[in-house]
């Protein structure tokens, strides 16, 4: 099973940067969250809404090792790092034991939808090279 992008869709900024990175790459997107949101209609793009549920339970449940997580749940990149996967917060920063790293300065806390994209297209173009 090739690398999947499972995303925490609820209040996401950087879905956009996710639907074009994944398009050139041909990665699927499996977008999950708790009311139906917008999204376009493409084959590699699944969504699911799990209603009042715990939208990051159900992401820690599908999460195998070979995805690829983007949320900012420090909880849920705990419980899907322990699964071997890769989580990324939405400012392109990668979860760690100890936090999101690198560490932002200040002035670059928001959300950073450039860095994010950076970040996400070189993890891609690494995961694909190597045949991940």
């Amino acid at each position: 099973m090739p690398t999947r992008l499972l995303i925490d869709a609820v209040d996401c900024p950087v879905k956009s940067e996710i639907y074009r990175l994944a398009q050139r790459y041909g990665v699927e997107v499996v977008l999950f969250c708790a009311q139906d949101i917008g999204a376009p209609f493409e084959p590699w793009i699944t969504k699911i809404v799990v209603g009042e549920g715990n939208v990051a339970g159900i992401i820690a449940n599908e999460t195998t090792a070979r995805d690829l997580v983007v949320s900012d749940d420090e909880a849920l990149a705990a419980s899907v790092q322990g699964k071997g996967a890769t989580a990324l917060t939405n400012r392109g920063q990668y979860w760690t034991a100890h936090g999101p790293k690198p560490a932002l300065p200040e002035s670059k806390r928001g959300s950073n939808k450039a860095r994010f994209e950076a970040v996400l297209d070189d993890e891609l173009r690494a995961r694909i090279k190597a045949g991940v």
